[in-house]
């Protein structure tokens, strides 16, 4: 191992991918027909693992599934060890390793594996080798996920990103160069003919950089090896290993209802699912790709029918924007995710469905059992109907396209059980205070983020050891409150702060975050 591989040099800032989870990649393949391996007790590998926080907040929530991460840097792979050893995960294992010496022989089969943020940043006979892993290591029902770069979009990204290597090529220290490309990006953005496309384009590239780390701009944006793909190529990467194009990681991004009347007419008249995500790929400009795969002997079922939902969990913190939503027919109610984006519903049995969904935010239900619980709501408000039937079925079908099409609702094939009862002496997962100490995200049970981002609330999780009433929490907030907060509403707060801690206890307790 070279002392100046980049990574070893500027470690790369790994987080937890939602959309990597094995209940996200399982509950995809089963809404195309196939039987993907059980979520609980799955093996799952993944390539470029990074220090490990992806892996170590999966195997955490799913102890009797077995994890391994692969990396080459020494220094990201100490880190993900260490992490896994104080969070005592024996179901997690970390190597130091060049993916070109791994065989299926020494690791055995996978029935998930994942590559976020390795195939656009490695040579090409490198991208061979993690292809034929796949093949070669991936269960006979099992899914991959692989995520790239990819044009038409990146072209736009390449122009930029040539732009600040030539501007920092004599430069090699590691930040200097991120500095110095970013105040260059931002002379160009300000100097540059103001047209109406190339200045527009420099002064969004140069948001974007903003609100990146300096290391994944080192990383992503001024690496030696950088590759985008149009999705076509990929596929025929894909096939050439035996492996063949399944969905890609969020399901609303292979809905095709944003773009115009004509230009879903035009994608609609494409059989070939490859030619069809080609052509989306051309109309919305897409830069950047999650896709995921299986084996090409398997048959799945792109006619996918409302019928689908019964397989599956549903969860979503969904609420009304009325406090007072009216469920019978004929009124619209408009219903919200977090935020603040959602949809008009006028559909009684549809409109108690998702109130209830929201009410039991935290807990996931099958879609039979939701609707014969908003089929109670409706007749407890003396709302009946002589043809139940056909209410649960025009139900179903717009189900069928919220969760197509948005991204509030939840699907699960796995949700974990869990105690939401406030116990005398609270304490928060040692996940969550371990994910604290290193950023503001903290990951429920539930395979969501929660931001941690004002001080009173950090303050809170790391009281919430198991060893204060809620009379010594208040008192410790209140005191922290008055020492450390430089507010005007300080008094405010401190009035507030019964309910406000009766608040978070609840939020923290319905998202599954407390030790049982």
């Amino acid at each position: 191992m070279e002392s100046s591989f980049s990574y070893n040099v500027m470690s790369y800032p790994t987080k937890f991918f939602l959309q990597t989870h094995p209940d996200r990649l399982a509950s995809i393949a089963a809404w195309y027909g196939m039987e993907p391996p059980t979520v609980g007790k799955c093996r799952f590998l993944e390539l470029g693992c990074g220090n490990g926080s992806n892996l170590v907040s999966h195997a955490f929530n799913l102890p009797d599934a077995e994890f391994v991460g692969v990396d080459l840097s020494e220094k990201h792979i100490r880190h993900a060890k260490e992490s896994a050893q104080e969070l005592n995960l024996l179901n997690l294992k970390f190597y130091e390793l060049d993916v070109m010496k791994m065989t299926v022989e020494e690791f055995g089969k996978f029935d998930y594996i994942i590559a976020h943020g390795l195939f656009s940043w490695i040579p090409s006979f490198v991208r061979e080798k993690v292809l034929s892993l796949y093949r070669e290591m991936l269960t006979p029902n099992g899914v991959g996920y692989i995520s790239y770069n990819a044009y038409p979009g990146a072209h736009l990204r390449d122009m930029l990103r040539n732009m600040m290597r030539f501007y920092t090529q004599n430069i090699s220290e590691p930040m200097e160069k991120v500095g110095n490309a970013i105040s260059f990006l931002s002379f160009l953005a300000e100097n540059t003919s103001a047209t109406k496309t190339y200045q527009p384009i420099l002064r969004d590239e140069l948001m974007r950089h903003s609100r990146h780390d300096a290391t994944a701009i080192f990383h992503d944006d001024l690496a030696d090896n950088y590759q985008p793909f149009y999705f076509h190529e990929f596929a025929s990467q894909l096939e050439k290993n035996g492996l063949q194009f399944l969905s890609e990681a969020e399901l609303q991004a292979m809905s095709i209802n944003s773009f115009s009347p004509e230009a879903r007419n035009f994608l609609d008249s494409f059989d070939d699912p490859v030619q069809r995500e080609q052509y989306r790929d051309f109309l919305s400009g897409r830069v950047f790709r999650q896709t995921l795969f299986c084996h090409r002997e398997i048959t799945l079922n792109r006619q996918v029918e409302h019928s689908v939902l019964n397989k599956f969990l549903l969860s979503s913190p969904i609420r009304p924007q009325s406090d007072k939503p009216e469920l019978a027919a004929n009124k619209v109610e408009k219903f919200v995710g977090t935020t603040g984006t959602g949809f008009e519903i006028d559909h009684s049995l549809t409109k108690a469905a998702l109130l209830h969904l929201g009410k039991i935010w935290g807990q996931a239900i099958s879609f039979p059992e939701l609707l014969q619980a908003a089929k109670r709501m409706l007749e407890e408000q003396g709302l009946t109907d002589e043809n139940w039937e056909t209410r649960f079925n025009e139900a179903g079908a717009i189900f069928f396209q919220i969760c197509f099409n948005t991204s509030i609702i939840e699907l699960h094939l796995h949700h974990p059980q869990y105690n939401a009862e406030i116990s005398d002496m609270p304490e928060v997962n040692r996940l969550s205070r371990w994910q604290l100490r290193y950023s503001d995200l903290v990951t429920t049970l539930f395979n969501k983020y929660m931001k941690i981002d004002d001080p009173v609330s950090r303050r809170l999780l790391e009281l919430l050891d198991g060893t204060h009433n809620r009379a010594e929490l208040s008192a410790q907030i209140s005191e922290f409150i008055e020492t450390n907060i430089e507010q005007e509403n300080k008094r405010e707060m401190l009035d507030n702060l019964p309910n406000w801690l009766d608040e978070s206890l609840f939020k923290l307790a319905r998202t599954g975050m407390f030790v049982s």
